[in-house]
């Protein structure tokens, strides 16, 4: 009899309700080779969600564990937010293992971006951060042929090795690891899939064709992401699912833009600027004069503007400021949520909450 959980992969108790890997005894007894933990079972039949807290120390002490291994690690970051996913430590935590960078999620904004200049990106970006990859690929998980192509490199460059796919949460790691299933029917296995941070509790072992393994791994948490402080409600809306739809707005100095109740950027000083929005379709994007931000904030955080609600509000902490000074081509990012592309020259602050990471790079569209 199996004693984890085929989604999550914690491992099962019958005495606690509140504590990872629940499962009553009778359920359990039905079928105890094939079976979800009541949170799992909750998750994938009625979307309901239960938090829970991964224990870090098991966490790092699996990482040390797997680096003393010849194991392939397939690292998974998120295209529409790279500087919220990229783990700049790979190579210490890895440092001799082979490393298979997969970059999801870029068909939700780049479909008209060839794959090679997004490639070019994103190896300078490597290189700034002296992080070394064996082999860097962009796709989409919900993708066939992409998925495809990923097994097929992922069987490449892994020889006789086991398969540990590594990432911060919401990244689509199980999503990635379900359809390399349904592409290879000799891949055995089922993975629990939710938007919430830390669906997956434990390593989650799945059969390759070959006798090695695929080993889903726990997402890291960054309490730097907006979705690390969102209900499931608000990131079903803010969690990107179908291409978002770039809005470009003509700002001059002194007006605003807010990016619903997440944050607003004040245009100071320059010239006229273009603005170009990349976030979820469902998130307000409102203009207005600098002069009347502040009071525009307060007025219409909880029915114009609609998210963040209240109480994600209070965790994310209070606002405070961020300049930025602007010439060419930027993009301006808020970890978890999305960018504003820039260009011109001018001075340009954004007004986010203090948890929140924001950052300027190179623009990429």
């Amino acid at each position: 009899m199996k004693n984890r959980c085929d989604g999550c992969g914690a491992k099962i108790q019958m005495t606690d309700p509140k504590k990872i890997g629940y499962i009553r005894s009778e359920v359990y007894y039905k079928n105890p080779d094939n079976f979800l933990c009541e949170r799992c079972h909750n998750l994938k039949h009625y979307n309901k969600f239960t938090d829970v807290t991964i224990d870090e120390r098991k966490f790092y002490s699996n990482i040390e564990k797997i680096a003393k291994t010849d194991a392939l690690i397939v690292y998974m970051v998120d295209g529409l937010d790279l500087e919220g996913t990229l783990v700049d430590d790979i190579n210490k935590l890895f440092p001799y293992n082979k490393i298979m960078m997969v970059i999801n999620k870029f068909d939700l904004f780049l479909s008209s971006t060839k794959p090679s200049k997004v490639k070019n990106y994103i190896q300078n970006i490597l290189k700034e951060k002296n992080i070394k990859v064996s082999s860097l690929n962009l796709i989409s998980a919900k993708n066939e042929k992409d998925v495809f192509k990923i097994y097929k490199e992922i069987m490449r460059l892994k020889g006789e090795n086991d398969v540990y796919v590594f990432g911060m949460t919401n990244v689509g790691k199980s999503s990635l690891i379900n359809e390399l299933i349904k592409v290879n029917t000799n891949i055995v296995g089922e993975i629990t899939t939710s938007n919430m941070p830390s669906t997956t509790l434990d390593i989650i072992k799945v059969s390759l064709p070959d006798k090695t393994y695929l080993y889903d791994m726990p997402g890291i948490i960054n309490k730097h992401q907006v979705t690390y402080y969102l209900t499931k409600e608000t990131l079903n809306k803010v969690l990107p699912k179908k291409y978002i739809k770039p809005k470009t707005f003509q700002l001059n100095p002194k007006q605003t833009l807010f990016i619903g109740g997440f944050a607003y950027f004040n245009f100071l000083d320059g010239e006229r600027a273009s603005f170009v929005t990349n976030f979820s379709n469902e998130i307000i994007i409102h203009r207005t004069k600098l002069e009347r931000s502040e009071e525009f904030f307060e007025k219409h955080k909880d029915d114009m503007l609609i998210l963040p609600i209240e109480s994600e509000r209070e965790k994310m902490g209070k606002l405070v400021r961020h300049k930025f000074i602007v010439d060419g081509n930027k993009e301006i990012s808020i970890s978890g949520l999305g960018f504003v592309a820039i260009h011109g020259k001018l001075v340009v602050e954004v007004v986010t909450y203090e948890n929140i990471k924001v950052s300027m790079r190179e623009a990429l569209i």
